[in-house]
């Protein structure tokens, strides 16, 4: 599986530990243990975290070392080669 370009980013003074977010992320990535943290090499930047976190304590950052974000918007655009009858 590739990553998006993205990792999660964690706003500790937003954050109250609740939990929800470590279980939404399908990588195993975030861990809550009387407070937050996230393994980088786990974060797939997939976004599901964020929209789960009821206190907005998480965000999504660019991260060039995790390579560019695939413009989905360009591939569906671009026409498959036709099978040669």
């Amino acid at each position: 599986m590739a990553s998006s370009g993205f990792v999660a980013a964690i706003d500790e003074t937003l954050c109250t530990c609740c939990t929800i977010c470590e279980e939404a992320c399908m990588f195993g990535a975030i861990r809550v243990n009387g407070d937050v943290s996230l393994r980088w090499s786990a974060c797939m930047g997939c976004g599901v975290c964020v929209g789960q976190c009821p206190a907005g304590a998480l965000s999504l950052v660019r991260d060039m070392k995790k390579g560019l974000p695939l413009d989905l918007l360009t591939l569906a655009r671009e026409e498959l080669p036709r099978a040669s009858a």
